[in-house]
């Protein structure tokens, strides 16, 4: 009889053949699955595939504004869609222009752009001195008055500002004279 140390394995000869022990993935999909619902289920909450047209008209004001005006105000100071001559409207998507537009002089179309983030901000260019310009909602009855955008140099031509937080992708930037 051999010792304890000389023992060596014997496969039965008549014994049915031992399948591999593999190392099932079953189970992992019980993890992916709801992983990947969850993650899915916060980016449709929060709108990252959402692309929308924005639109953005200029309106020529006759009289110059306050610095609260609301668009009864601006009607009153006769403020109309115009083409401004020089005029050059500018969306920004984090901070950088968009590439692709149409205008019409007075309307610009800025196609295919995020509308889920806080990102969007507003340049207008102006071949003239302004008072002040604003941007206003169109997409409510009666528009509303969203804010002032700020000079950005001495001359008073170069106005920006962000959209903030605002769901509208239609916009008014009303340029008034100044006083």
């Amino acid at each position: 009889m051999p010792a304890w140390h000389e023992a060596t394995w014997v496969d039965d000869p008549d014994a049915a053949p031992r399948r591999k022990r593999r190392w099932r993935t079953a189970w992992l999909w019980l993890l992916i699955l709801p992983v990947g619902l969850f993650l899915f289920s916060i980016a449709r909450f929060n709108n990252y595939w959402q692309y929308d047209d924005y639109t953005v008209a200029t309106f020529a004001c006759e009289q110059p504004l306050a610095e609260t005006a609301t668009w009864s105000d601006m009607e009153a100071a006769g403020c109309r869609q115009a083409a401004i001559p020089g005029t050059e409207v500018k969306l920004l998507d984090g901070g950088a222009p968009a590439e692709e537009f149409e205008s019409d002089g007075t309307t610009w179309t800025f196609p295919n752009l995020p509308s889920a983030f806080s990102t969007m901000g507003l340049n207008v260019l102006l071949e003239e001195s302004a008072g002040r310009v604003f941007i206003v909602d169109a997409s409510t009855t009666p528009p509303a008055v969203h804010r002032e955008m700020s000079p950005s140099d001495v001359d008073r031509t170069v106005f920006a500002r962000s959209f903030g937080a605002i769901d509208s992708t239609e916009f008014y930037a009303v340029v008034a004279p100044p006083e």
